[in-house]
């Protein structure tokens, strides 16, 4: 069963944007059932560095949409971007040296974050880019 379930009211309407965070909740059910899997500290950790190799990219494609149509919020959003991309970092950093166990508060973080993005700064730069006649 996976953890997170994508659902419609996710969608943002911009189709690579929607596509890219279906992606992302996938990651996360692999993460999810990693942990509830047992597996080791390396597959972890080949899963959390694919999490944030994959959000980078995203991040990036999202960032040059935003300069490409002159987004008005676009500062504001991509120094969100660049908290996440840290905050994933530390913790594979963590996880690396051992001072931090993956947990379900962790995992239930990412979640939380996804979502709450989603709904409030994508969906207003989805509003933004619909706006423009971009959908795609």
């Amino acid at each position: 069963m996976a953890y997170m379930h994508w659902r419609a009211e996710l969608e943002v309407g911009h189709g690579q944007i929607d596509r890219e965070h279906q992606s992302l909740v996938e990651v996360l059910n692999r993460l999810h059932a990693a942990m509830k899997q047992g597996k080791g500290r390396e597959e972890i950790e080949k899963v959390l560095v694919f999490l944030k190799d994959y959000t980078v990219g995203h991040f990036r494609a999202e960032e040059a949409l935003m300069m490409t149509h002159a987004y008005p919020e676009a500062a504001a959003h991509i120094a969100i971007h660049a908290d996440l991309i840290r905050q994933v970092k530390d913790l594979i950093a963590d996880h690396q040296s051992g001072k931090a166990l993956l947990t379900a508060s962790v995992l239930e973080f990412l979640e939380d974050w996804l979502v709450k993005h989603i709904m409030g700064e994508d969906k207003a730069f989805g509003a933004f880019l619909k706006s423009k006649g971009i959908t795609a």
